[in-house]
């Protein structure tokens, strides 16, 4: 590079605080259970890089009195107070209701919504108040991967077209079935198949548990076209998925076994590190996979 170049670029550079990161990101969350204190978790360890929590959103603050001493958030009930803190980034983990209570609010705001509540989509009102709502804020809302693997490619087959899409949800009883189905099931010893067809009535039939099927459908060929099963299996131990996409590009075969949370088996442990993956992609100079 010519020396002259260097040195203007040089001039417009900005200088990095002594000690310091050239950049913060302000953060809040919606919801606080199994999945959003393993995030928390995983910030104060600073496995997203330099983040400041400006706020927590519950329905009783006053039942989180020891988190908020131990993390020194604010924790509140209303989205105003949360929004008026000025968040850039607002983490979703409260499921659906939260999302269509708050999404196109924040999205509207000018920031960025990361949510986990994918399933949520396969409400076409509610997915176009979202995009209209982000249109509106010049904003984005991030879908982070959760417990699947292989969308990037899948997406990519998309693009030169997809035949079929079919995504088999294998889980243990007790994260799909009532203590007592759970039990008669194991007892059997035998599979139960629980749901058979499109995806878009698996999502609403198996919030919490198949946000990954919406994940599947929305990067090939959508919630109608996708075949889905959801499986309570007493000979698995992990929630698994296994997924096979086809078309003029060649075939995609995926597997993924995730370890369940132990404090919500209906989750996988997986999940927290995700949502991590998709804040850490943010402000990234270098994207993988994407």
């Amino acid at each position: 590079m010519p020396q002259d170049l260097r040195s203007n670029l040089d001039a417009l550079a900005v200088a990095r605080p002594e000690g310091g990161p050239v950049h913060r990101m302000r953060l809040a969350f919606i919801g606080y259970g199994a999945i959003g204190r393993a995030v928390g978790k995983l910030i104060r360890e600073g496995a997203a890089g330099a983040v400041d929590v400006t706020g927590v959103l519950v329905r009783h603050p006053e039942n989180y009195v020891q988190e908020a001493a131990a993390t020194s958030w604010p924790f509140t009930s209303s989205i105003v107070e949360l929004l008026s803190a000025d968040p850039r980034v607002v983490v979703d983990l409260a499921g659906h209701e939260s999302l269509r209570m708050y999404g196109s609010v924040i999205l509207r705001s000018g920031r960025t919504l990361v949510t986990i509540a994918a399933g949520a989509l396969s409400d076409d009102a509610l997915a176009a108040e979202l995009a209209d709502a982000a249109a509106a804020g010049s904003s984005r809302m991030v879908l982070p991967s959760g417990a699947i693997a292989g969308l990037d490619g899948i997406e990519s087959a998309a693009v030169a077209g997809l035949d079929q899409v079919t995504h088999t949800v294998r889980k243990p009883p007790g994260a799909l079935l009532t203590p007592y189905e759970a039990a008669e099931v194991m007892a059997s010893g035998q599979a139960r198949e629980l749901y058979r067809g499109p995806a878009r009535e698996a999502t609403v039939l198996f919030p919490q548990n198949v946000n990954v099927v919406a994940m599947v459908s929305l990067a090939g060929i959508g919630m109608d076209r996708t075949e889905v099963r959801v499986v309570a299996d007493p000979a698995v131990e992990h929630n698994t998925h296994d997924v096979m996409a086809s078309g003029p590009s060649g075939t995609i075969e995926i597997r993924v076994r995730n370890v369940p949370s132990i404090e919500n088996p209906k989750t996988g442990m997986i999940v927290a590190p995700s949502v991590i993956r998709a804040l850490r992609r943010l402000d990234a100079t270098l994207v993988l996979g994407g």
